[in-house]
């Protein structure tokens, strides 16, 4: 059965309105779940989250460069000291057996190595240092510790400045300031 269509109307000015075109059955509306919706509401949350996070991730595994300020100094050196024996029954050269360890430490840039025993029947046997510096930033109360070569420690002052580099809150390096010609 076709539907039934109205004739053209005639308007005042002499103009007619088209006839209504023919529809088909009308879809009955809509009452289930909004399933495609949801889905993409959820994932644009899950892109967000991603998005976020590895900002996140990206900005805390970079390293951050800033000055601080030098506020302590610590080394240690140790020697090994070595103690001359005689020869045991039946054998003809002399041994050297390490007795006891003698160590120097201090907060001064300054290092020494302890001083050996007078005489011939001692030696220095295997020799360790460590060389600490420890800086604060002015905007936090935070010291960081971070040991450094013998090298750099001599040039390091307390109360100077010093370029740290820091990566997921721990420090990296400690460099002191550039030296003067």
């Amino acid at each position: 059965m076709m539907p039934h269509s109205e004739p053209d109307l005639p308007l005042p000015s002499g103009e007619s309105l088209p006839a209504p075109v023919p529809s088909g059955p009308s879809a009955p509306p809509d009452t289930g779940f909004p399933l495609k919706s949801l889905l993409l509401a959820v994932g644009g949350v899950l892109m967000l989250v991603v998005v976020v996070f590895g900002g996140l991730l990206y900005y805390a595994f970079q390293p951050q460069r800033t000055t601080m300020t030098v506020v302590g100094l610590e080394w240690e050196r140790t020697i090994q000291l070595e103690q001359r024996q005689p020869p045991a029954p039946g054998e003809t050269d002399e041994r050297w057996v390490a007795v006891r360890e003698l160590t120097e430490a201090d907060a001064t840039p300054n290092p020494r190595w302890p001083e050996l025993p007078p005489g011939a029947d001692y030696r220095a046997g295997k020799r360790t240092e460590r060389y600490l510096v420890r800086v604060r930033s002015s905007k936090s109360p935070k010291v960081y510790e971070h040991p450094v070569p013998a090298e750099l420690f001599i040039r390091f002052r307390v109360g100077a400045p010093c370029e740290v580099i820091i990566r997921r809150g721990m420090v990296e390096a400690v460099t002191p300031p550039p030296a003067s010609p």
